[in-house]
């Protein structure tokens, strides 16, 4: 005698609450947080750049006596240029596939968050190629396993030897004097690095005559 079996009396479908799918998480990307943004209102344009030793230069300031005029000085401006360069991407549905897909699916929303995505990783690389990389920002200076010369320092992941609060702070002081006084506060290194900073540095025990 036939029996109904569970497989005979249901057809599998699509779960109406539950798709996968895969992305990154967006906290992760840093190229605007690194460089914010700045709206323009076209493509290419030209913007002023005040003259850095105008604001700077000592020696300038004398005494007044009384009646007389303050000595005057003066500022210049220069210009630079920009193009805001245009990246695109798209995808398309026909309008058969979107009258016939599951609910579930939400084509229209999963095709934007992608597109999304993508611009995003584009972005990051460009920034990473461009502003994160060697011979840049005029100085590099490099991690090594002997001693240090001259733009150098002991590699961070030496726990033993290396020094890199010594070396940051070092690095902040230089950069603070070349720029007028203003204190950097802000670090970009890549995971790896960070890892070894926060996770490994934080159980380290120096010696208590280690200067830091």
């Amino acid at each position: 005698m036939a029996m109904l079996t569970p497989n005979s009396v249901h057809v599998d479908q699509p779960l109406t609450n539950l798709t996968i799918a895969y992305m990154q998480d967006s906290v992760g990307f840093i190229a605007d947080k690194v460089f914010p943004r700045v709206p323009v209102s076209n493509k290419t344009n030209k913007y002023y750049i005040y003259n850095r030793a105008d604001f700077n230069r000592a020696g300038q300031v004398q005494l007044r006596a009384p009646r007389t005029k303050a000595p005057v000085v003066g500022m210049s401006l220069s210009t630079d240029t920009y193009s805001a360069e245009v990246y695109s991407l798209a995808t398309n549905f026909d309008f058969e596939t979107l009258a016939n897909a599951d609910t579930a699916l939400e084509i229209r929303s999963a095709g934007a968050q992608m597109l999304t995505m993508q611009l995003m990783i584009d972005r990051e690389i460009k920034w990473a190629s461009k502003y994160f990389a060697g011979s840049i920002w005029g100085t590099d200076w490099t991690g090594v396993s002997g001693t240090p010369s001259t733009n150098q320092v002991k590699q961070w992941s030496d726990y033993t030897n290396a020094t890199p609060i010594r070396d940051v702070t070092a690095l902040m002081q230089a950069v603070q004097l070349k720029s007028g006084g203003f204190k950097p506060n802000v670090m970009v290194v890549g995971k790896q690095t960070r890892d070894v900073l926060t996770v490994s540095y934080t159980h380290l025990t120096l010696p208590t005559n280690r200067e830091v």
